[in-house]
């Protein structure tokens, strides 16, 4: 019997059936209005839009859980012989079986017609849209149906956004189809919190990326890239090279260092999380104590140290329950059932096991993110109570055997001990993240209330009242979720060193369990990629990206620019700046993951001690070391290590960390004067020894001399003639010594990307979008934060979605990214950058209170 879901879709017959009106309700979700439209089309003669509406089809039973009509309609698109269609048939085919095995699948709901019943088998095809390939007269025209398609060479890419990614059928058939997932993003919901936490919002790239207008609201992201695609773009070849069979590995590493390494880092958040504490308390009796008729809150005059380090044990033991809780509130976390686990992968099973059997302990809980960007990441405070997530998207995209490359990136964080102080660390970093998402969000959607919502049975005094409140509460927010959002990043300082380490250390673990770093290395790239896609096709960065960041197998933001150039570039062009620049060690300090050519290099290292082939060529391998297992973590850094240091245009790039370690030098020195004078009696200057005033004050103007001795060669004046338009983002990647001060000026054109409303508003999340990938843009007002929270008319958040033109300098360093001089758009709306004025009042104010410091004598 047919469930009420098909037959509502098959008794609403439309009266003008369209297949660009079926896949604009299949892009909203309106899968019945789809199945009405798409089963008419299905039954058409011609070709493309039939073929076009089969596979709008199998979208639409999916998601209505008309499964068995999906796998039928699959199994007959994987005999159309264009590699285009296979490959979409065979992955949703195999996304189809996973998800529901045969044994699981309810009772077809296409009867099986007996031979007697010809007729309602006729009238079954009509109503389900679709003609199943027999054995006579239907396979004679799906055979002539296939050699129709190569001759005609239809162009499904242009008409319906599917892309396969490599030319390889049998290898297209492992990965997963691109899709595109959009948040209609309404003025209720500016900041993008993805709250709709238990839907999945995957859509077929054929949906997703179809030639249909774009009716969205005018803040939302055009489904259409502004610029034109470049024809003929090469598609992605994967080697598929092989793994170890044999026994041999590698070195264990020695964690000794790395314990060490998370003791310093343990000190160092409770110190600074401390010192922080204590000014917020402080600087808030300060203010109740200069306002009139209040009074300071007495119990912030307690030191807080002993209450701070049980709040810190607290979040230590709980930290599982506590993030599984945050998961599931903001993103939907779920269980992930092993039997589900096996049906992706049965080795990634197999390794949890094995390792649950050595830790003698019952089982690792397994969760899935409903969520199509492919990540994973692990956390917990001891073994019993670790968890693994991953997301559908990693599911998905991934094969097998790099699924279970990524599960043993994760057991070796939880073997190597260093999970313990990340899943702290995070908790800590996503309280002030939580709490700028959260007050971002109420300051948008109070306003949209204002402006749109209020009921018509409110008085008027109300009416006008209101929008003062309204203003009230949202300077309020907007200091409130920068300060917190400040914090978040300043917290997020001193993890960033070892959070870097331990993924070397996971990569190295990880292979040595599955001897397969050539799969680890596909993985890598295949979650590099998915985040790129994610980013194009949400138009923004998720916040769980962002603030789970150090979690991830990968950074998004490495992953911004290097996953979205990939498809135009082969893979080592874009990597070999990771490995042979010299100054690339001093330039990842601000990032919490390695250089990702770095850490591929290092796959090959150890693919080539296996006598494997390298599924990268990164530079040449010293096959004397790895031929006597001599892969030890110094001699690694001495392959990958460059020579040549340009120790002068080293010191200029990082002038004002130079300043700040001569400003110590000087305050030392007068430490030792003092020392001096106190030694022979000149008990005038004896006070200079132990003063921190000193130190701070001396600190403070090697800082700023820093800044003014690079600021002309960091932001040159952008001349016409020395502007470059329009380069080829691939061209600006390829010089292997560039650095950040080199300051190339350059106008590009694209569309911008990022949040929408106060969320957005100091300009962190915006990105541009050009026909050769992604870029990340740094845009400061000329007061800095300061200017950005002031009420003005445009911000460039206002841009989001549409298409712009800035001209600003190029930095190309562990993450590019391009410092903006001006932005315009198309309609004539500008705004100008300012960062050479706001990086000399920085200077010039440090300078000031040092000085100020120091004639105080008071810190």
């Amino acid at each position: 019997m047919i469930d009420k879901k098909s037959s509502g879709a098959d008794n609403n017959v439309p009266e003008k059936p369209s297949l660009k009106t079926g896949l604009l309700a299949l892009k909203q979700k309106d899968y019945l209005e789809a199945i009405a439209h798409l089963q008419i089309i299905a039954q058409q003669k011609s070709l493309k839009p039939k073929l076009k509406a089969q596979m709008g089809l199998v979208i639409a039973y999916e998601k209505t859980k008309q499964v068995d009509r999906a796998i039928y309609l699959c199994r007959n698109l994987t005999k159309i012989s264009d590699s285009e269609i296979k490959s979409f048939a065979h992955h949703h085919l195999k996304k189809l079986l996973k998800q529901y095995p045969p044994k699981n699948l309810k009772k077809s709901t296409i009867p099986t017609p007996k031979s007697s019943e010809k007729s309602s088998e006729n009238q079954q095809l009509i109503e389900t849209g679709f003609v199943p390939f027999n054995q006579n007269s239907d396979q004679s025209k799906s055979a002539k149906n296939s050699n129709e398609i190569s001759k005609q060479k239809i162009d499904l890419s242009v008409e319906t956004g599917f892309k396969p990614i490599a030319e390889n059928p049998n290898i297209s058939e492992k990965k997963s189809s691109q899709t595109l997932n959009y948040l209609k993003h309404s003025k209720l919901n500016k900041n993008d919190i993805e709250a709709d936490k238990n839907r999945s919002l995957a859509l077929s790239s054929i949906v997703n990326k179809s030639n249909l207008k774009n009716t969205n609201q005018s803040h939302q992201r055009p489904r259409e890239i502004i610029s034109d695609e470049p024809e003929n773009l090469p598609k992605l070849k994967w080697r598929e090279a092989g793994r170890t069979k044999g026994s041999r590995r590698l070195k264990s590493p020695n964690l000794t260092l790395l314990w060490l390494e998370q003791i310093v880092v343990v000190i160092a958040l409770f110190w600074l999380s401390l010192t922080i504490l204590k000014f917020s308390l402080d600087a808030t009796n300060d203010f109740l104590v200069w306002l009139p008729y209040f009074r300071p809150i007495q119990i912030f005059y307690r030191d807080p140290t002993l209450n701070f380090i049980i709040f810190m044990l607290g979040l230590f033991i709980f930290s599982p329950w506590l993030i599984d809780g945050l998961l599931i509130l903001t993103y939907g976390l779920q269980t992930l059932p092993t039997t589900t686990l096996i049906n992706y992968s049965k080795e990634a099973n197999k390794l949890l096991r094995d390792f649950c059997r050595k830790q003698t302990i019952r089982g690792i809980t397994l969760k899935v993110l409903q969520i199509d960007v492919p990540i994973a990441f692990s956390y917990g405070c001891l073994p019993r109570f670790y968890r693994i997530v991953v997301s559908q998207g990693l599911l998905d995209n991934l094969a097998e055997d790099e699924i279970a490359t990524i599960y043993a990136r994760e057991i070796s964080h939880i073997q190597n001990g260093d999970s313990r102080l990340i899943s702290m660390a995070i908790l800590m970093l996503n309280i002030p993240y939580t709490i700028y998402l959260e007050l971002t969000f109420c300051a948008d959607r109070v306003l949209d209330m204002i402006n749109h919502q209020l009921p018509d049975y409110l008085p008027e005094f109300i009416k006008s009242f209101l929008p003062i409140l309204v203003s009230i509460f949202r300077v309020f927010a907007a200091i409130i979720s920068t300060l917190n959002y400040g914090l978040y990043w300043l917290l997020k300082l001193p993890i960033l060193w070892f959070s870097r380490q331990r993924v070397y250390y996971s990569d190295r673990v990880a292979c040595n369990l599955t001897g397969n770093p050539n799969g680890l290395t596909r993985a890598l790239l295949k979650i590099t990629i998915g985040m790129a896609n994610d980013v194009q096709n949400q138009g923004k960065v998720r916040n769980l990206l962002e603030s789970f960041e150090i979690l991830m197998p990968v950074g998004i933001n490495q992953a911004i620019t290097a996953g979205s150039v990939v498809s135009y570039s082969g893979f080592e062009s874009i990597f070999n700046w990771d490995i042979v620049n010299p100054y690339r060690r001093w330039l990842e300090i601000n990032n919490s993951h390695p250089l990702l050519g770095d850490r591929l290099k290092r796959l090959g290292l150890y693919a080539n001690f296996w006598k494997l082939e390298t599924e990268l060529n990164l530079g040449n391998i010293n096959a004397d070391v790895t031929a006597n297992n001599q892969l030890s973590g110094p001699q690694e850094k001495k392959n990958l290590t460059p020579q040549n240091l340009d120790w002068q245009k080293l010191s200029l790039q990082g002038a004002p960390f130079l300043g700040i370690l001569i400003g110590i030098s000087f305050a030392i020195f007068l430490w030792l004067i003092g020392v001096i004078s106190s030694a022979v009696g000149l008990w005038r200057l004896d006070w200079l020894f132990g003063d921190i005033s000193i130190l701070v004050g001396c600190l403070a103007i090697g800082f700023s001399i820093g800044i003014l001795m690079r600021i002309n060669h960091f932001f040159p004046d952008i001349k016409p003639t020395k502007l470059w338009q329009n380069p080829d983002l691939l061209e600006l990647l390829s010089d292997l010594k560039a650095l950040p001060l080199d300051s190339q000026a350059i106008q590009l054109k694209g569309q911008l990307l990022g949040k929408s409303g106060m969320s957005n508003w100091l300009g962190q999340d915006l990105i541009l979008q050009t026909t050769r990938g992604l870029i990340k843009l740094h845009y400061s007002d000329k007061l800095g934060p300061l200017g950005d929270l002031w009420p003005k008319i445009n911000r460039p958040a206002d841009f989001v979605g549409k298409p712009i033109t800035i001209n600003g300098w190029w930095r190309r360093g562990a993450t590019p990214w391009i410092d903006v001089n001006t932005l315009k758009t198309e309609n004539g709306q500008s705004i100008n950058g300012g960062h050479p004025l706001w990086s000399t009042i920085v200077a010039f104010a440090v300078a000031i209170w040092g000085a100020y410091i120091v004639s105080i004598g008071k810190f």
